[in-house]
């Protein structure tokens, strides 16, 4: 599941109070208040911080900031971890004073520039929120992007960048999707632009294992969680490595330079889960299997759908929400096949569970289109739908010489990735343009915005799959049975 850019909302306010400055000084070295004028290049750093980890498991996080002026009076952070916060206090002439706290904002004289200081109880949100895309723990590790303790100015993002500057004792790791900035920035600095903030990817601290995914010049860096988890550190890389191999494949190379990979232990009795988060670097967070036979989650990994698809999230650029059945019908579409051309899935799979899920996806009574229409069925099935028919008919159209996979190869050709936010104009118009056609753009007028019409049983029937068992059939002398065909092809891929 790729989650939309969060934004910090503010809650109804409460009555206001003044916070108690309970946080002596961190140990980042004085500075001025940020010298960056509004009408300043961009690219300048208009917010930085200096982060201190406190604690062996961590505990909490010290901050110092420093915000440029024209930041804005009000200071704020994701509405769910907002009440971990402690000690807000703003460098004043007279030295440090509290800052005033009215529901999920603390008042900030920043117009000017300022610095501002501040604790957050790490480890006791993840424990109290326990949840993957705001804080979760898993035994002495600690998964949450930075936009869940980066106090920050209210409102839309100042143009220009972040820059953050982590310590940690030697017994804690961390490690973040977001980008490290070249030398002479020092180890443990990240950047990015401001406005990746409200969205940002995972970052993970603790005694977590590291380990690391390399093919085709690609880097995907992962943290193992081992509490509770069954699988060994080989095992997990191995989980990531196959994923990476099958949508190399797919591609022709795997086209994000570096991501992070975040694994720990799911919950009892569940299946594997997964979340994906881009602005500032791609990352996914995802869960093992909960099964208690180390044998099971073994099996079920190496049969696994999920890392796969929260790393094709990762390739592509993000879409605006009301089009999130693009992104997650691409990644659900593209998914097996890209396992089924490493031979990590047999095509009678792959059709049977297209067969049995795909009808989920059609419209019902009352139906607007896959863009105003976001249930579940409609995100997912809808939106993988939507692929297969861009894909049977290219083929179709070009006498099997374009498919998708040569629209999705020219999306990425353009260097974007989860952290690029495109229209989806713009995202077909490059399908389109890799193809020489207008399938996906015909496509998207008749489905997207109205409810479209598809007979399946008659696509099942000139593709030539029909179901036999707990299997499919397939027909040779159905009329598109050579393009069926044309879309499983197992390839050897150097290891």
């Amino acid at each position: 599941m790729k989650l939309p850019p969060r934004r910090s909302r503010r809650p109804a306010a409460r009555a206001a109070l003044a916070l108690p400055l309970a946080l002596a000084a961190c140990t980042a070295p004085a500075a001025s208040p940020a010298r960056i004028h509004p009408n300043e290049d961009p690219s300048a750093v208009v917010w930085e911080y200096e982060v201190r980890a406190v604690g062996t498991p961590i505990e909490a996080l010290e901050v110092l900031a420093r915000f440029a002026p024209g930041s804005g009076g009000a200071l704020t952070l994701d509405e769910d971890a907002a009440a971990f916060v402690r000690g807000v206090a703003v460098e004043t002439r007279e030295g440090w004073r509290p800052a005033l706290a009215e529901g999920g904002s603390w008042a900030a004289p920043c117009a000017a520039g300022c610095r501002v200081r501040y604790r957050y109880a790490l480890r006791e949100a993840a424990m109290k929120i326990d949840d993957g895309e705001t804080a979760v723990a898993s035994g002495d590790v600690v998964v949450a992007p930075p936009s869940t303790w980066l106090l920050h100015p209210e409102g839309p993002a100042r143009r220009g960048r972040l820059r953050m500057h982590l310590e940690t004792p030697p017994a804690v790791r961390f490690a973040a999707g977001m980008h490290a900035p070249p030398p002479p920035a020092p180890p443990g600095s990240f950047e990015a632009q401001t406005d990746d903030l409200a969205g940002s990817s995972y970052a993970v601290f603790g005694d977590f294992h590291p380990s690391v995914v390399t093919r085709d010049g690609a880097r995907v860096d992962v943290a193992i969680a081992p509490h509770g988890l069954t699988l060994s550190d080989a095992e997990v890389t191995s989980w990531v490595d196959r994923a990476v191999e099958a949508i190399g494949a797919y591609y022709g190379r795997f086209p994000a330079q570096r991501a992070l990979a975040v694994v720990m232990a799911g919950r009892p009795a569940s299946d594997a889960r997964g979340v994906t988060m881009g602005d500032g670097g791609g990352a996914v967070l995802v869960r093992a299997p909960g099964l208690t036979s180390p044998a099971l989650v073994l099996a079920a990994v190496r049969d696994d759908w999920v890392m796969t698809h929260e790393l094709i999230h990762v390739t592509l650029p993000s879409l605006p929400r009301q089009q999130a059945w693009l992104s997650e019908g691409l990644a659900s579409y593209v998914e097996p096949f890209a396992r089924a051309r490493v031979g990590q899935l047999t095509p009678e799979k792959l059709w049977r569970d297209l067969y049995d899920g795909l009808p989920q996806g059609l419209p019902l009574a009352g139906d607007e289109g896959l863009d105003r229409t976001h249930t579940w069925g409609r995100t997912y099935w809808g939106g993988a739908l939507f692929c297969l028919l861009a894909d049977v008919t290219l083929r179709e159209k070009t006498a099997g010489a374009r498919s998708l996979i040569d629209a999705l190869r020219a999306v990425v050709a353009t260097g974007a990735n989860v952290e690029a936010h495109w229209g989806v104009e713009q995202f077909l118009d490059v399908a389109d343009g890799g193809t020489g056609t207008t399938v996906l753009h015909d496509l998207y007028r008749s489905l997207a915005l109205a409810p479209g019409s598809v007979d399946l049983p008659a696509l099942w029937a000139r593709l030539g799959v029909r179901p036999e068992g707990q299997g499919v059939a397939f027909d040779e002398g159905a009329p598109l049975s050579p393009i069926r065909r044309s879309m499983t092809p197992v390839q050897a891929v150097p290891r």
